[in-house]
């Protein structure tokens, strides 16, 4: 028997593997920036350069694209790339392959010598791959060849899509009934404080929740503060940069109900700045608060010990404290009528009295811990 030569074996099965892109960076219609094998060459624009890209470093247009890419440990992202022939995880194919256009801001990739309009590629978003996303489900696709999908840059652990309804495009996201629940609860109560926070609904009894995109189809830019720091967990170095923006207020009020509902998982792909035409306008609202009320209301254990209080001491109160964060007065009656009334929703927990005061029970002590 001849002896194999596993190299003709991989040169007859490779194919290309070359992910490099060669045009431009757009910003609506404006060139923003020269690219050259996926490498930032010149800037065109410097004031509309996304953050992470504003030093122009080596490396940092590939950066910029890894902060767009679809979580590919997400199960159902699996069935997305497939239907699109993604056969790889490397980030930089998965967002060219979708131009790099997101819902939330107004950037995308344009190729040399291509003869296209924003708005041409923008009417191109298509949300026919949203049950796949959302469920794995490959059967209700209505999704051609020629259109762009908004899941290859839709980030986030949790299974979620995006939908277009009468115009304006929604994020509906999957995740167990307390964690959804615990997503409604904090907006609705940071809404009855007058803060600024995306509203949350509850659909089929709890299993999703859904929200409007809060850049209105991208009437402003969303910019995550990773763009600034780099770091998933810095949000010391976030809150002295949001100091100097002049957007201090805002970021405290989020941090006030991050301590208030306990939330453990205030990120910086989770809160961050908005521009419009690159100028910066405010702080992005609060959102994406599926993890409050953290582990405690899936451990009984912690249920009855308190913890978050002690996470709210060590954590939050420094924070508020530092920055002379004036503590809202809360009418805690009308707090029991929040909860009861998002629970109206989640038909089992509606029914758990037991549940809605241990919910009640949390915020009251973490708010007595803050006024300490």
């Amino acid at each position: 028997m001849s002896k194999i030569e596993l190299a003709n074996i991989v040169n007859k099965y490779s194919k290309n593997d070359d992910y490099d892109f060669d045009g431009y960076l757009m910003y609506k219609d404006v060139k923003v920036a020269e690219i050259k094998n996926t490498e930032l060459i010149k800037s065109l624009e410097d004031n509309l350069l996304p953050v992470i890209m504003i030093n122009k470093n080596s490396g940092t247009f590939e950066a910029w694209l890894q902060t767009r890419v679809i979580d590919t440990h997400r199960t159902n992202s699996r069935q997305v790339r497939r239907r699109l022939s993604i056969r790889t995880e490397v980030s930089k194919e998965i967002v060219i392959k979708s131009r790099a256009m997101s819902i939330t801001d107004n950037y995308w990739l344009k190729w040399l010598d291509e003869d296209i309009s924003y708005k041409e590629v923008r009417d191109k978003l298509s949300d026919g791959l949203n049950t796949v996303a959302l469920y794995g489900n490959p059967e209700e696709i209505i999704f051609s060849e020629t259109d762009i999908s908004p899941e290859l840059t839709n980030i986030g652990s949790f299974e979620k899509c995006w939908k277009l309804i009468d115009g304006s495009w929604y994020m509906i996201k999957k995740g167990t009934l307390k964690e959804n629940f615990a997503e409604i609860l904090t907006a609705n109560i940071a809404i009855s404080l007058g803060f600024d926070a995306v509203e949350y609904k509850a659909i089929d009894e709890g299993a999703l929740v859904m929200c409007k995109d809060f850049t209105n189809n991208a009437e402003v830019d969303f910019e995550p503060m990773f763009s600034f720091v780099k770091d998933y967990w810095e949000v010391d170095a976030s809150v002295e940069i949001i100091n100097e923006l002049g957007y201090i207020k805002e970021f405290l009020d989020i941090t006030f109900m991050d301590a208030l509902c306990y939330n453990i998982d205030r990120h910086t792909f989770n809160f961050g700045l908005l521009r419009k035409d690159g100028e910066p306008i405010g702080l992005a609202p609060n959102f994406d608060n599926n993890l409050a009320l953290s582990g405690v209301l899936n451990d009984k254990g912690l249920e009855k010990t308190w913890f978050s209080t002690s996470f709210t001491r060590n954590n939050y109160k420094p924070i508020l404290r530092s920055y002379n964060y004036s503590i809202p007065k809360i009418d805690f009656e009308n707090i029991k009528s929040i909860v009861k009334a998002t629970a109206k929703d989640f038909k089992i927990l509606s029914q758990d009295m037991d549940f809605q005061d241990i919910v009640f029970k949390i915020i009251k002590n973490n708010y007595d811990e803050l006024i300490k």
